[in-house]
Formats: structure tokens, sequence, C-alpha cells
């Protein structure tokens, strides 16, 4: 045999037993094996908090604007010319402040002729009255006099009226609002001279569905917020009994004191009325999630360490966070990497607070 040939049964004989050498030399896999070429899942690791229920009032947010307490037109009872106009527009007035003078004129004249002929009519009436006494005078002119007296006397008050009606004074504590009418205008009887308005107190009103209507007690204490951001607080002083046909709401009142005259009326309002108290759980906004559907909701872990998609609803906010129903009353709430895991997955949760891996 050549060498060729020699060379190339060697290559073939080489190449079969290093074929079989597998099969024939290869013992069996064991356990450690496994665990060499298999690829081990991890248990993701979740941060969060035990929340538990806390029982917070519930508040329904009103919008509103504020109103004058009471608008009143001042009018003229007598007719004459306006000689003086105290009460001018803008002007704070206290209750009994001169607002309007409308001239005397004859009116001074009657009323000292009145009481001329009042003083004359109780003499006489005097005098029959002692003659009475005596015998001297019979009934019927006794009955005669006394009804002249009575006459007098009601004459006198008219003119004594008359006289005072020339002065429109304030009739409460608040700010003329309007003046339509000038010093030398002729007022007649039943003219308005000025518009007083009463701030305070000043309404905040507004309009509650008909759901709510039935929560909502007279004195409830209520926190306003205007646009300008000032905040007040008041009482629920009216709640209506006939609801407004076209959008099926009620009126709401709220009165807040306005020593100051400050808050004016016509303001935009937002009025933080208590409708009642329930179990809620107070969290971090940055907690909630969208699940598929959209619905607003947190994921929390289940006693299996599964994730769970809660749907929640919002009904109030603090400084610390936001009051939201709709958890159990205790629930492990998922704070950080609610948004890295989905529904039924197992996952390990730390309680441990943040705070406390920043000291370390």
């Amino acid at each position: 045999m050549s060498n060729k040939h020699l060379l190339v049964t060697l290559f073939v004989i080489g190449i079969v037993a290093w074929v079989f050498s597998g099969n024939l030399f290869t013992g069996p896999v064991t356990a450690d094996d496994e665990s060499t070429l298999s690829v081990v899942k991890e248990v993701r690791r979740v941060r969060g908090v035990k929340s538990r229920a806390e029982q917070q009032t519930v508040y329904l947010g009103v919008r509103g604007q504020t109103k004058a307490n009471r608008i009143v037109q001042v009018k003229s009872e007598v007719a004459g010319k306006i000689e003086a106009l105290v009460g001018e527009k803008g002007k704070q007035v206290e209750k009994g402040d001169l607002l309007c003078r409308i001239a005397v004129d004859e009116r001074q004249n009657q009323y000292r002729q009145a009481l001329a002929e009042l003083q004359s009519t109780q003499l006489e009436f005097d005098g029959f009255k002692d003659l009475k006494a005596k015998g001297l005078q019979s009934e019927v002119l006794m009955a005669k006099a006394r009804a002249a007296l009575a006459q007098s006397k009601t004459r006198a008050k008219q003119a004594s009226l008359a006289l005072e009606k020339t002065k429109l004074v304030a009739p409460f504590r608040g700010i003329v609002d309007s003046q339509p009418v000038e010093v030398g205008d002729f007022l007649t009887p039943g003219a308005v001279c000025v518009s007083l308005i009463e701030i305070d107190p000043i309404l905040v009103v507004g309009q509650v569905a008909e759901k709510n209507v039935g929560q909502i007690s007279l004195q409830d204490k209520v926190d306003v917020t205007l646009i300008t951001k000032r905040n007040l607080s008041g009482r629920v002083s009216f709640i209506g009994h006939s609801p407004d046909m076209a959008t099926r709401t009620f009126p709401l009142e709220v009165t807040v004191s306005n020593p100051g005259f400050e808050v004016r009326s016509g303001l935009t309002a937002e009025m933080r009325v208590p409708v009642g108290r329930e179990d809620v759980h107070l969290i971090s906004p940055a907690s909630m999630v969208l699940d598929d559907r959209g619905e607003v909701g947190v994921r929390v872990v289940d006693s299996g360490s599964r994730v769970r998609f809660v749907k929640i609803k919002v009904i109030g906010e603090s400084p610390a966070g936001i009051f939201v129903k709709g958890l159990p009353e205790e629930v492990d709430l998922i704070t950080v990497g609610q948004e890295e895991v989905f529904e039924g997955q197992v996952v390990k949760i730390d309680f441990t607070p943040l705070a406390a891996l920043v000291r370390q």
C-alpha cells in the first residue's frame, strides 16, 4: 500500500474514533451540572408600605361666587327736591347715617301748626274735664272734646313723620352701591335715592347636585377659597328646598364674616362642603397607576406575594398626600416599582423606609 493511501486510511479511522468517543466516555449529568447550565429566574423586588384606613371627613367641591347679604334700594316716601346727597357711590356707611336730604319746604310750618292745634285742643279738653268733675259738663260735649284731641294728636304725628321722612338714612351698615340721582333732582314718592348693599356678613352661593344635598346640614363649617387665593371660613346658612328645574341642582348659601369689607361681591369661589366621614387611605399621588382599561388605581401585594391592581377614587388631598377610597382596611401598597410589575407577578416587597436607606 502506498504512503498516500495509508495516510487517508489513518485519517478516516481517527475521525470515526473521535465521533464515537462522545458516546463512549460521556457520563451521567449531575444536579450540579444542571444548576450550571440552567438560568435561575430571580423574584423581582419592590418597595412599599403597610397602609391602614383611617376615618376622614369627606368634602364636596362646590363652585360658586360671593354675593351681598342684602341689597336695598332706599326710596323716598315724600315728594321734594334733593338738598343734600351724603351717601355717595362707594361710601361705607353705618346704620342710621344720612344718605339723602329732601327739602323741608312747607312741612316744617305744617308741623308747627299741628303742634299749636294740639296744645289748644289739649287745653280745651282739660277744661271740659274739670267741668265734668264738678258736674257742669255733659257727657256728649266730653266725647266731642276727646275726639277733637285724638284728631289733633294724629295730625301732629303725621306732620312729624312727614318732616322726618325728608331725611333718608341707612337701614343697616353697608356700602352705597349706586346713586341714580344728584343734588337738585326732584324725587317723587317711591323714587330711588341710593342702592345700599350689606357685605358683612357676605354670602358665598353655589349649586349642589340632588344626590349630595341630603348630606349637607345647616351650620356645617365650610372652607372657602376665593379666586384671589384668599382662604375664608363660614357656616352653611341656607339649603334650598326647590331645585333649578334645568340643572336639577339645589341652591346653597354659606355666610362668611367680612368686617373690613375686604371681600367684594361677585368673586369666584371654591367651597369645600363636608358631606360625611369615610374610611380612607392617605397615599402619595406617585403611587397611582393606570391599568389596561385606563382605570386609575394602585398596585398592591396580596397574601400570596402576587401583584394585584385595585381601582381607587380620590376624595380629597392634604399636604401629606391624597385621600382615596376603594382599598381594604389594611393593604401592602407598592410605592416604588409599581410601573415595572404586572398582574399576578410574584414579588418580594421591602418595607424599609427610604429615609432609613438614605441614613445608611
